[in-house]
């Protein structure tokens, strides 16, 4: 891995440009995916509804995922994201104009979400594409990490801030103002150099099965084989963590959901994210399918702590630990796979990792959700730790002499 760090040198203040659009970015994001299912619900009164508003956010990467690596592939990554904070900006403008002309109708804000997340696929995938980019492959690891803390503590304070601007803005004003966000983040990233060696090339993507040329890349990658088939079970678990958070704590500890303790629990995960992004820049040079084995196992062992803690204390112990584990072999699967992919690639075979991800989250949360019905909350993350358990063996058959080295000769 030390001819990997020395390889290339960061770009510049580039990173800097980087993690600020990202903050702001994701100011916009978080706060515009809190407040779109609340008022669809709340002038609605439908759950499907706001069910679907909910939704809208996962499905477009799903959808366009793949075909979005492949456009940014033949792009300037930064040219991409430019434009797309711009359309993002201008999708969500639409909302004041619409409540200041007819209203803003549930099911218009659903379309405005879905048509806000299918721009935010391009950027998305785009954003992951650039980072090599503009800080060579030896600053990926920090860069990387940087970005996943700015988007934890605005994603940790999202709600609260989306709800006061709600009721001092109202709708109408705050969409106006996220849109400003956007657009910030659009005028940091103009700002940004990419290096020459990073030019687009307009062909590169367009031969016949361009599109599947990320899904190709890392099937014939050993390295990033391992790491996206085992990203699939523990994206899963981690499903069921995240999204029955209130519900554990509520069935399993006893907690009412007005409990202060509830939010104590709340804030140890995010404290363990912003623990975890820390860690996950100095295993640069650790070996990767070690690092994998480790983490998985510490992510398993973790999460059967959290299972079975006795009383909220120790599920908050347990939880800290656990997604300070979690986040940084998520950080680092992400890094790994930027350092190893070369720069013609990174959108596509970005994009499939993201598709990924997205995927295997959510489902987690409904098989916990559906589980903890049938058999209860504690029986249902322990039924799905099984799935960090078959990523733990696929790590473990993985051959350890795979290096970073070796996937970039």
């Amino acid at each position: 891995m030390t001819a990997i760090v020395k390889a290339e040198s960061p770009a510049g203040s580039g990173l800097g440009l980087l993690v600020a659009s990202k903050f702001a970015s994701t100011v916009a994001y978080s706060i515009l995916w809190v407040l779109l299912p609340l008022y669809v619900y709340q002038s609605s009164g439908s759950a499907l509804l706001a069910a679907l508003a909910s939704a809208v956010n996962v499905l477009p990467f799903l959808l366009f995922g793949m075909l979005a690596g492949a456009i940014v592939d033949r792009s300037s990554p930064t040219r991409v994201m430019v434009w797309m904070e711009t359309g993002n900006a201008a999708v969500l403008l639409c909302v004041p104009l619409l409540a200041g002309t007819v209203g803003a109708p549930p099911l218009a804000l659903v379309l405005v979400g879905f048509a806000s997340a299918t721009v935010y696929v391009w950027f998305e995938v785009a954003s992951s594409a650039a980072i090599p980019a503009v800080v060579g492959r030896s600053g990926v690891f920090r860069a990387n990490s940087y970005l996943w803390m700015a988007s934890t503590v605005v994603t940790s304070v999202a709600a609260p801030v989306g709800f006061f601007l709600l009721d001092a803005l109202r709708l109408g004003p705050t969409f106006a103002l996220l849109a400003g966000f956007y657009l910030l983040s659009a005028v940091l990233i103009a700002l940004m150099r990419l290096p020459n060696a990073a030019a687009p090339d307009p062909g590169r993507a367009r031969e016949p099965g361009a599109v599947w040329a990320g899904l190709r890349f890392i099937g014939g990658q050993p390295l990033l084989r391992a790491y996206t088939i085992v990203n699939v079970g523990v994206g899963i678990s981690a499903g069921a963590v995240y999204g029955m958070l209130v519900v554990f704590a509520s069935r399993a500890l006893g907690l009412g959901t007005d409990d202060y303790r509830m939010a104590w629990i709340m804030t140890a995960c995010g404290v363990g994210a912003l623990l975890g992004a820390l860690a996950a820049r100095r295993l640069k040079t650790a070996p990767p399918v070690d690092t994998a084995r480790w983490l998985i196992g510490a992510d398993l062992a973790l999460l059967l702590a959290y299972a079975a803690a006795p009383n909220w204390a120790l599920a908050l112990a347990a939880l800290l630990c656990w997604n300070t584990v979690h986040t940084c072999f998520m950080v680092v699967g992400i890094s790994v796979r930027q350092v190893v992919t070369p720069l013609s690639l990174q959108g596509r075979v970005n994009a499939v990792g993201r598709m990924i991800a997205w995927g295997s989250v959510p489902l987690g949360t409904l098989l916990c959700g559906w589980l903890t019905e049938v058999a209860g909350p504690r029986q249902a993350l322990a039924a799905l730790a099984v799935c960090a358990l078959a990523s733990l063996v696929v790590a473990l058959r993985t051959p350890r002499t795979l290096t970073m080295e070796e996937a970039v000769s």
